[in-house]
């Protein structure tokens, strides 16, 4: 297991991604795309020389293990090349940065600066408003580039807080709106973590409150999934080279489904394989081309999600149909206003039932489903509508009753393979040893590999 992966006990999202400095509604639920290209940071790593990176903000910095995990990331990729001094400071807030901006960050001639101090200048009784926020923030910027002319500065949204933290901060959407305003307006470069988080509030409160348990401060576990997979990916840190390995890069972050659990899951599951490097992404600019070339199957679990630029839409298509693997897990009731993604998957969701019932294998021959046997499973049954240009290899199907719909097909898409499952709806499915067997025989035969 790689460093970064002890650490946070994940495979970070890694895909060649640029920063953005586009303006984002404080309502708006949809990520930010990233079309700048990738960071100075990436670029002098890739070149070889040397770099100083700070980080400077609240507990959410000092405190945060993102800092760890962002370090380590670098270590594995550049080794010696990159070294991360953590300048935060708990409770602290903008005025504070001012003050202390010499000792902190100025002295440490950084070659690249993130700056985060909106959650606690919303905090109430800090008295700091978003102009003066601003002000203190154009302040920082000034110095920095007046000392280092080629700093590269990165401004950071951060998660929301919830409950009575959120109490003490009620404006905190318009001090992140504020954020993404300067950035847009000095040209700098921004990560939009705030996004990401407040979708999984929106969607799934469960997770959230797994991965922020005090309502303010994400843990380890949330820092990996959410804020560090997001940096890293923002920032274009390509994947750490693995010869012979499957590359999956699993697209999560969408839908009130838990597909962080079944992140989990499948990671366990493709890690015991062997042959397999799990990425995760909350980005669908991921989907873009070049950054989707860099995996042999991208995977698609849970509801939820529309395409917010046709090159991610395009990247999805022209991937399959050159070659490359789509896996979908309970994933047709997805990008539901997509026709490419719709004849991708073969199916689109139209309703479902749920209980426990008869898995019947259909396909005896096929590599996918040769081993199995009929089994039974507790989990939704999903019924489609399937794609007028698409024609059904049903692998296997449920047997209740009136309820007979297929559960499973493949079909090939181009030059591509395309692997879909409609099980998969939470931990109930997700501990069928059945079912684990063959979602990972599907990901192998979608990758064009013999399934094991």
């Amino acid at each position: 297991m790689s460093l970064f992966s002890k650490i946070i006990l994940k495979f970070f999202a890694a895909v060649f991604l640029g920063l953005s400095v586009l303006h984002l509604p404080v309502s708006s639920a949809e990520p930010v795309g990233f079309p700048n290209g990738e960071s100075q940071l990436v670029n002098r790593l890739e070149a070889g020389k040397a770099q100083t990176v700070v980080t400077y903000g609240t507990s959410l910095t000092s405190g945060g293990a993102w800092v760890n995990q962002f370090a380590a990331a670098l270590e594995e990729r550049w080794p010696g090349k990159a070294k991360v001094l953590n300048s935060g400071a708990g409770g602290m807030w903008s005025t504070w940065g001012v003050e202390n901006l010499e000792s902190r960050v100025i002295a440490k001639k950084p070659n690249t600066l993130f700056i985060e101090f909106g959650i606690n200048d919303a905090y109430l009784d800090y008295k700091t408003s978003v102009a003066k926020a601003r002000a203190n923030l154009e302040n920082m910027i000034k110095r920095v580039l007046a000392a280092k002319a080629d700093t590269e500065i990165i401004l950071m949204t951060m998660n929301p807080p919830i409950a009575n933290r959120l109490k003490a901060r009620p404006e905190i959407k318009h001090y992140y709106e504020m954020y993404r305003q300067l950035a847009k307006e000095q040209g700098l470069k921004l990560v939009d973590h705030a996004v990401h988080w407040e979708r999984v509030l929106e969607q799934n409160k469960n997770v959230f409150h797994r991965y922020v348990p005090d309502g303010i401060h994400p843990n380890a576990e949330g820092s990996g999934d959410i804020t560090t997979s997001t940096l890293l990916s923002c920032l274009g840190v390509p994947p750490v080279s693995a010869p012979g390995k499957i590359k999956v890069l699993m697209v999560g972050g969408r839908g009130s489904h838990d597909w962080s659990g079944f992140y989990d899951i499948l990671n366990l599951l493709l890690t015991k394989a062997g042959d397999f490097v799990l990425d995760l992404t909350l980005e669908i600019d991921s989907l873009r081309e070049p950054y989707i070339s860099n995996y042999d199957v991208v995977l698609f679990y849970g509801p939820g999600g529309d395409f917010t630029d046709p090159n991610q839409e395009k990247g999805l298509h022209d991937f399959v149909k050159n070659g490359g693997g789509l896996a979908g897990v309970h994933a047709t009731d997805a990008f539901k206003r997509s026709d490419v993604y719709w004849r991708l998957m073969g199916g689109r969701f139209t309703t479902h039932r749920g209980g426990e019932f008869t898995i019947r294998i259909m396909d005896e021959s096929h590599p996918v489903t040769s081993p199995f046997g009929d089994f039974r499973i507790h989990d939704e049954t999903y019924q489609n509508e399937y794609h007028p240009k698409f024609k059904l290899h049903s692998l296997f199907r449920m047997d209740r009753g009136q309820e007979q719909q297929s559960m499973g097909w493949v079909q090939d898409y181009g030059k591509g393979r395309v692997f879909n499952t409609t099980l998969g709806h939470d931990g109930n499915a997700w501990k069928s040893e059945a079912f684990q067997a063959i979602v990972r025989r599907g990901i192998y035969w979608a990758a064009g590999r013999e399934p094991k």
